[in-house]
């Protein structure tokens, strides 16, 4: 056998082994790959985020949670919506809900975006939203995130 071929094998045999360990590190990893993104990053263009993983992070709409038993699951249904700079996703979540979970608070959102306008979380973190509160009688007022800015803006 050539020192060319016995190359060229010994080239394939490793391309071989490295994308199999490729594909089992990528298939294995799963939901592990999200991407992080502020409500109106996606909502800026959400058919190009639609059901990938997604962290969402915004801002839960005052007035906007509704839950309800899910008897046959016998867990309570969430829905809701959380806000960013003015643009906002409708959230169903069904579980438990941290504490700190109430209009105002901070929200990360694990889960996917699905029919272009509707969140579908499977996990959610909260932030305390007491620092944030607007006047009882004044407008409904929330937090825009941008990078590591933070400036309040009335929601109409």
């Amino acid at each position: 056998m050539s020192q060319k071929r016995k190359l060229a094998q010994g080239l394939a045999t490793l391309a071989i082994i490295a994308g199999a360990i490729g594909y089992l590190f990528y298939s294995s990893a799963g939901e592990a790959f999200e991407y992080y993104k502020h409500v109106d990053e996606v909502m800026g263009d959400p058919h190009k985020w639609q059901g990938k993983h997604l962290q969402l992070h915004g801002f839960v709409v005052p007035g906007s949670i509704l839950k309800r038993m899910d008897k046959e699951h016998q867990q309570i249904e969430y829905r809701f919506q959380a806000v960013n700079c003015g643009s906002t996703v409708e959230v169903r979540y069904a579980g438990t809900v941290p504490d700190t979970f109430k209009d105002r608070a901070e929200v990360v959102l694990k889960g996917t975006l699905a029919d272009g306008a509707q969140f579908k979380a499977r996990e959610i973190s909260a932030k305390c939203p007491s620092k944030y509160q607007a006047r009882a009688d004044g407008p409904a007022a929330t937090l825009c995130t941008r990078g590591d800015q933070n400036v309040e803006r009335a929601v109409n």
